[in-house]
C-alpha cells in the first residue's frame, strides 16, 4: 500500500512546475515575492512544494537560499500563528548568522519582540476587534483605492485613536531578559530591522518560506498568516510560497471581512488574494494518459527495490521531457523499460492498472490523492480476503469499486442479481453481451474497451433491436411479472441504455462468467441483503429509478406516475425509496422523499420516521431546509425538526433552525 503523505519523488510529471517555481524564486529582481501554488484538495500541491524545497535547500548550509517549511495548521490550536511564524523565520536566520555577535544580538531583540507579541496576541485581538470599523476602509483602499474613499473621512479619527493603543500592547515588558541591543518598540521597527538583518546575512540570496496546509486552517489563522507576511516579514530578500485551495482562502478572507464589499456587491476575497500573490502556479488535474502513467508507477513501486524504481522514474522523466503529452509509461512500454525485471505478478498488476486508468481520470477528476486512496482501498480489501483464503482479482475488484464510488445504487442492483443465483449472474451476463459489437463474418471492430472503439449502430437502433429481441424471448403470461430469480430482459436493457452504465460495463474485465459473491463481502457497507428494491416488479423498478433521478423534471414526472399507482404498489415503492435514502442520504432521493410525503400525506409518518433514523453526521445539511419546508406542519414533522435542531452536528442544527423559523410575511404566498 502507499503512504498518503506528500513526497519528493515525482510520479506526476511535476518537474515542469518545479522548474517554474524555482526560476521565480531564484530571480533576484522579483524579490520580495509572494507566490501562490493553487489547486484543489489532493491535487499534489504539498508534493510540489517538497520537491522545490529539496532542490533549493541542497541539504546543507552551502545553499544560497535559506529554506523554511511552515504549517500554520500545526500552531493554530495552542499558539499565536503570527508569533510562531516570526520566530521560525528568525531561527532559520540564526542558523546562518555564522556566530557573528552583532547579528546574534539583533536576532535576540527580534525574538524578544516576537515572544512578547505572542503573549499579548489576545489583547491585540481585542484591540483589533474594537477598531475593526476603522480598519475596514483601509483594507478596501489597499485593494482598490477608489472602493472605500467615501468612508475614509468618517473613520480616520477612530484609526488615529486606536494606533497608540495597538503600539502599547506590542511593546515588550520590563521582565524580558537584559540585552545590549535596544529592544523593539513597535511593528514598524520590527519590520525595518528584520529586513536589514536578512539583507546582511552572508552568502544568502534569499530567505524562502514554504507555507503549506493553509487551507486546513480556520479563517482567522488564514488571514493572520497573510498579515504576518505583509506586516512583519516582507523584506527585500524574502519569498513566500503559499500552497492552498483558492476557493477556501477567498472564503476565509470574505468571512473575516464580511462587512466589506467592492463595487457591484463583490466580496473582497478574490481581490485581496490577487494583491497578495504576485505570481500564481495552478496545479492541473491529471489527464487520462497521465493518470495511467501515475497508477502504473505506483504499482511498479510495489514490485521493485528503491534503486530499480529510481531508474524507472529517471527513464519516465526523460520521456516526459521529449513528449510532454504522450503516453510515457504503460503496460506495453513497461516491457521495454523493465525488461527482465518485469515479473508475471508485476505484468498482471500493470494490466489492470492500465485498464482502470481512464476511468480513474474521469471519476476522480485526475486527483492524485483520490486515485491513491482508491488503490489503497483495493489493496486493503485484497489483503483482507487473503486472510480468509479468498483470492480477489485486482481487475474485477477495481471494476466493482468504480461502481461503488460513482453509482452506489447500481452496485446494489448488481448485488441483487448475483444474490439470487449460485454462479454467474444471467442478468449481468446479458448486460455485458449488449455492450459487445454485433457479431458478423466481416466484423473487425475493436473491443469496446479500446479507446478507438465506437458503437456499430446509433443508440436508437441498438435500443429498438434489443427491445424486439427481448420481447420475443419473454416467457408467456404477464409481461410485467419477473420470473423468480431472474430480472426481465427489458429491465436489463433499460439499465444498459444508461451511458454511464454502458461505459462501466465496457471496462475490462468481462464479468459475464464470474461468480461475484466473494467480492460483495467487501462492499457490505453499501449493500443491503434482500433490499426492498430487489423485490419490485420491473415497471416499479423503472419508476423507482426515475424517482431517484437528480433531474427535477424526471423526478416530478415520476411522482405524478406514482400517485396513480394502487396503494399496495405505492407502499412498496416508498419502502424501497426510503431504504435508498437511508443508505445514501446525500442523494437526490432525500428531497424526493419529502416531496412525495407532501403530495401523498399518508406517507408523512413513515417518511419522517425513516429520516429521523439517519445519523446526523451522514446528513447533507444543505438539503435539510428544502425538505422541512416541503412537509406539511404535522406532529411527525415537528418531531423530526426538533431532533435536527438539537443535533450535535453544527451544520445540521443551523440548517434545521433556519428552516423552522416562521417565514416573513412578505415571503408568504398571497
Amino acid at each position: 500500500m502507499w503512504s498518503d503523505n506528500e513526497t519528493d519523488v515525482d510520479l506526476l510529471g511535476f518537474d515542469v512546475l518545479v522548474d517554474e517555481l524555482t526560476v521565480a524564486l531564484t530571480d533576484k529582481r522579483l524579490l520580495p515575492l509572494t507566490l501562490g501554488v493553487l489547486g484543489g484538495w489532493g491535487s499534489g500541491k504539498s508534493s510540489l512544494l517538497k520537491q522545490a524545497y529539496r532542490e533549493l535547500a541542497a541539504g546543507d548550509d552551502s545553499s544560497p537560499y535559506v529554506c523554511i517549511e511552515f504549517s500554520p495548521w500545526r500552531y493554530e490550536d495552542y499558539e499565536d500563528v503570527k508569533s510562531a511564524f516570526m520566530r521560525l523565520a528568525l531561527d532559520a536566520c540564526a542558523a546562518r548568522a555564522n556566530g557573528d555577535a552583532d547579528r546574534v544580538e539583533e536576532i535576540g531583540a527580534l525574538r524578544r519582540f516576537a515572544r512578547a507579541f505572542g503573549r499579548r496576541s489576545r489583547t491585540v485581538g481585542s484591540a483589533a476587534i474594537a477598531v475593526a470599523p476603522a480598519v475596514a476602509p483601509g483594507v478596501l483602499a489597499a485593494i482598490d483605492p477608489h472602493a472605500a474613499q467615501s468612508t475614509v473621512d468618517m473613520t480616520s479619527a477612530l484609526v488615529s485613536a486606536a494606533a497608540p493603543a495597538a503600539n502599547r500592547v506590542l511593546a515588550p515588558d520590563a521582565s524580558e531578559e537584559a540585552a545590549t541591543v535596544a529592544d523593539i518598540e513597535d511593528v514598524t521597527e520590527f519590520h525595518l530591522r528584520y529586513a536589514k538583518l536578512v539583507d546582511a546575512l552572508p552568502g544568502v540570496d534569499a530567505v524562502i518560506v514554504f507555507v503549506d496546509d493553509l487551507d486546513r486552517c480556520l479563517p482567522e489563522t488564514i488571514v493572520d498568516t497573510f498579515e504576518a507576511i505583509r506586516l512583519f516579514l516582507n523584506a527585500p530578500k524574502t519569498a513566500y510560497v503559499i500552497a492552498a485551495n483558492r476557493q477556501i482562502i477567498e472564503a476565509a478572507i470574505d468571512s473575516r471581512y464580511r462587512q466589506l464589499q467592492m463595487d457591484g456587491g463583490r466580496k473582497v476575497g478574490h481581490e485581496y488574494l490577487e494583491k497578495m500573490l504576485q505570481l500564481q502556479i495552478v496545479v492541473p488535474s491529471l489527464s487520462a494518459v497521465e493518470t495511467a502513467a501515475y497508477v502504473s508507477l505506483l504499482v511498479t513501486e510495489l514490485h521493485l527495490d528503491e534503486s530499480e524504481f529510481d531508474s524507472v522514474c529517471g527513464i519516465v522523466k526523460e520521456r516526459r521531457a521529449e513528449a510532454p503529452f504522450a503516453a510515457v509509461y504503460n503496460r506495453s512500454q513497461a516491457d521495454e523499460i523493465l525488461r527482465d525485471r518485469l515479473t508475471p505478478e508485476l505484468a498482471a498488476d500493470l494490466d489492470w492498472a492500465n485498464d482502470i486508468g481512464p476511468v480513474l481520470a474521469e471519476g476522480f477528476d485526475g486527483n492524485p490523492r483520490s486515485i491513491k486512496r482508491f488503490l489503497n482501498d483495493l489493496r486493503w480489501r485484497q489483503r483482507a480476503g487473503a486472510r480468509r483464503g479468498i483470492t480477489l482479482r485486482s481487475d474485477v475488484l477495481a471494476k466493482l469499486m468504480v461502481l461503488e464510488e460513482r453509482h452506489t445504487e447500481d452496485l446494489q442492483t448488481v448485488f441483487d442479481w448475483q444474490h439470487r443465483v449460485d454462479g454467474p449472474s444471467p442478468e449481468l451476463a446479458r448486460a455485458q453481451s449488449l455492450t459487445q459489437p454485433a457479431a458478423s463474418p466481416g466484423n473487425t471492430e475493436p473491443h469496446p474497451s479500446s479507446p478507438s472503439a465506437t458503437p456499430s449502430q446509433p443508440p436508437t437502433e441498438r435500443s429498438s433491436r434489443r427491445r424486439s429481441s427481448s420481447t420475443q424471448s419473454r416467457s408467456s403470461g404477464d409481461p410485467d411479472v419477473e420470473p423468480r430469480g431472474v430480472a426481465s430482459p427489458d429491465r436489463v436493457d433499460t439499465w444498459v441504455d444508461r451511458p454511464e452504465i454502458r461505459r462501466w460495463l465496457q471496462l475490462p474485465p468481462d464479468l459475464s462468467a464470474l461468480d461475484l459473491r466473494p467480492y460483495f463481502t467487501y462492499f457490505r457497507e453499501h449493500i443491503v441483503v434482500g433490499s426492498p428494491a430487489s423485490t419490485l416488479r420491473p415497471a416499479l423498478q423503472a419508476l423507482l429509478t426515475q424517482l431517484m433521478s437528480d433531474v427535477p423534471a424526471v423526478s416530478r414526472a415520476a411522482i405524478a406516475s406514482y400517485r396513480g399507482l394502487p396503494i399496495t404498489d405505492q407502499d412498496d415503492v416508498a419502502l424501497a425509496l426510503l431504504d435508498s435514502v437511508a443508505r445514501r442520504p446525500d442523494s437526490a432521493a432525500f428531497g424526493t422523499a419529502g416531496e412525495l410525503a407532501a403530495q401523498v400525506t399518508r406517507l408523512i409518518p413513515s417518511v419522517c420516521e425513516a429520516l429521523g433514523r439517519i445519523p446526523h453526521t451522514s446528513l447533507s445539511a444543505m438539503r435539510v431546509p428544502g425538505l422541512i419546508r416541503r412537509l406539511p406542519e404535522t406532529p411527525e414533522r415537528a418531531q423530526l425538526l426538533a431532533g435536527w435542531t438539537e443535533s450535535s452536528v453544527n451544520a445540521v442544527r443551523s440548517a434545521a433552525t433556519a428552516a423552522g423559523r416562521p417565514r416573513a410575511q412578505s415571503e408568504r404566498p398571497g
